[in-house]
């Protein structure tokens, strides 16, 4: 008897959807909210001090979330959360690099830009199995220019020779996440250094 089960092309199934995620409604905001402060406060009611002297059948236990040392047990308990997002992010963060994630999309998943993205998470889109990383030379304006990845920077570079034959490359402070924003920039300097209005 035959499996009904529809044949999966894994390779397409695991490709990047753009866009991943769409913004999440203010109503699931709260909902999260609050899930997560039920949760903090499971591991708050384990710590504090106060729930422990207080004991399961205290007759004002449930009172014992307005008390400041409570509350500070909150704090200690929301340090928890903070550091298992911090473990949870670098784990995602690289698993997506690694699936084909770009540093922009990742920064726009966190809320911070591209440039914060790759301080932050260094080399997690290094190794990306669906971007194309062969180097790109081209010819324009009398020029012309080569496009490469750098894997140890996880970001692509450029030279060029314009028409009248200065040749640059891109600053060493410049990373670009794809090879069309590489050559872009190296369509620029050959576009304003050609023969004509440039000194040779």
């Amino acid at each position: 008897m035959t499996s009904s089960e529809p044949t999966v092309d894994w390779d397409e199934f695991e490709r990047p959807l753009d866009p991943a995620w769409t913004e999440p409604t203010e109503d699931q905001v709260q909902d999260f909210h609050g899930r997560l402060e039920d949760v903090v406060s499971t591991l708050a009611r384990s710590i504090s001090v106060r729930d422990q002297q207080m004991g399961a059948g205290h007759p004002h236990l449930n009172q014992v979330e307005f008390t400041p040392d409570y509350k500070l047990a909150m704090v200690r308990a929301l340090r928890e959360a903070r550091d298992a997002a911090e473990e949870l992010s670098e784990k995602y963060v690289r698993g997506a690099g690694a699936g084909g994630i770009n540093y922009p999309q990742l920064g726009a998943a966190w809320g911070i830009s591209r440039q914060a993205a790759r301080k932050r998470w260094p080399g997690a889109v290094a190794v990306n199995g669906y971007a194309n990383r062969e180097p790109i030379h081209f010819e324009a304006f009398g020029g012309e220019a080569r496009v490469v990845w750098h894997p140890e920077e996880g970001s692509w570079w450029w030279i060029a020779t314009a028409a009248n034959r200065k040749t640059q490359e891109a600053p060493d402070d410049v990373m670009y996440d794809t090879s069309e924003e590489a050559a872009a920039a190296a369509g620029a300097f050959l576009a304003t250094n050609t023969t004509t209005g440039a000194n040779a």
